[in-house]
């Protein structure tokens, strides 16, 4: 055997070691954005999926519920993820589409409060179990529909909502994003939806 032939193999050896681990992440970061479990068989969280994804994640968490929290940029056109909506309607998967609006308001209700309300409504149906969350990346908007949650269904105080949407990835919500921090910090959980 050639003297070469030991350090061609190890090199193929240390590329597949750090190739392999780069390539898996960037496959699952195509298909399963962000998927999280909030709570099993209740509710998982996740960036817009992949049609592939949204089929693996379906069927191996036996999802009932999608709510997109994304919409058409311009009124009339179709939505991003239209395609996710055909194919849950097809599946006779329910699919709710929450449109995004401000989290701040200078006089009146806030207008992603109503959103805001269709969520809980939606969460607070077994039969609509489990659900999957999403927005685009799986951070923000997301995150802020699990924040509510997690106040109305667990418990959590605002401080600790706002802690666990800033560890899951919302990092800039102090700086960037006043409305929707005023907005956690002032939300009082109704009450109604605590597990007893």
């Amino acid at each position: 055997m050639p003297r070469y032939l030991p350090y061609v193999f190890s090199g193929i050896i240390v590329t597949l070691l750090v190739a392999g681990p780069l390539i898996y992440a960037r496959q699952k970061h195509a298909h399963l954005r962000n998927l999280q479990v909030v709570h099993d068989g209740v509710l998982y969280r996740s960036g817009q999926l992949s049609p592939a994804g949204l089929k693996r994640v379906v069927h191996d968490y036996r999802i009932k519920t999608v709510v997109t929290l994304r919409d058409a940029a311009t009124p009339g056109q179709a939505p991003p993820d239209a395609e996710e909506e055909h194919w849950c309607l097809k599946e006779e998967i329910n699919h709710v589409r929450i449109t995004p609006k401000p989290w701040w308001s200078a006089d009146g209700p806030v207008p992603a409060a109503a959103g805001v309300a269709r969520f809980l409504e939606v969460m607070s149906d077994p039969a609509n179990y489990p659900v999957l969350v999403h927005c685009f990346a799986g951070t923000h908007r997301t995150g802020a529909y699990v924040a509510v949650y997690r106040m109305e269904f667990d418990g959590l105080t605002n401080k600790q909502a706002i802690a666990e949407l800033m560890a899951n990835g919302y990092c800039n919500i102090n700086e960037e994003e006043m409305d929707l921090l005023g907005f956690l910090e002032q939300y009082r959980p109704t009450g109604k939806h605590l597990k007893k």
